[in-house]
């Protein structure tokens, strides 16, 4: 009994090195394509809203959330570009001079490429591990001096592939909103007008 408990407790890994291997084990992905669901609960309304699409990623700094439910929303990161179209909406904005969106943009481009750390320390906050049968997550609540919008965030890797499932944001004024990913595909050719800003239509208001 006692070889048995030893060795259960040699096998039990830290939350450093869990996190070190998340990262490398994403770090062979240089693109990865999949489907996406959002769901967002607003504060004010006693209800979710559901949307989905299909997401982009490439290691180099970009990001596109294609929406088709509803069709025409748009989530697209090229360098320090964050442009957001909802509806007749159209926010483009440069995250150079906008910190709070430059801290969106990255923690969604550093949790889908593993990097925990990097999310945390985005954040100005810590992450603290925890597992289900399924997922590595970490949990990060907002501290004091982060400028972030968020005040919680969880992220949840599959034990599996070592890659992001979930992750969940709320916000300063309550909002909280998750996404979730099936059907990946790992290094996909992912032709590079997927990341081109689409122009902008006449009835589109921009911020």
């Amino acid at each position: 009994m006692l070889l048995v408990s030893a060795t259960f407790a040699s096998m039990a890994q830290s939350a450093d090195e869990i996190i070190a291997k998340i990262l490398k084990a994403n770090e062979k992905y240089n693109t990865v394509s999949c489907q996406f669901t959002q769901t967002k609960k607003m504060a004010m309304m006693d209800k979710e809203v559901v949307n989905s699409g299909d997401l982009y990623f490439n290691r180099a700094d970009k990001l596109c959330m294609k929406y088709t439910n509803p069709e025409g929303n748009l989530l697209l990161i090229t360098g320090e570009s964050l442009l957001i179209i909802s509806g007749d909406r159209r926010n483009d904005f440069n995250t150079k001079n906008n910190v709070q969106m430059r801290t969106l943009k990255n923690t969604l481009l550093m949790s889908i490429a593993g990097d925990v750390n990097a999310v945390a320390a985005e954040n100005a906050t810590k992450a603290e591990f925890s597992q289900s049968a399924d997922y590595y997550i970490f949990t990060m609540q907002k501290e004091k001096g982060s400028k972030s919008k968020m005040t919680k965030m969880v992220l949840s890797y599959s034990k599996k592939d070592l890659t992001l499932c979930s992750l969940v944001m709320e916000e300063n004024n309550g909002n909280v909103t998750t996404y979730d990913t099936k059907s990946k595909v790992f290094n996909p050719n992912i032709n590079e007008s997927v990341y081109a800003k689409p122009v902008k239509k006449p009835n589109q208001k921009e911020k």
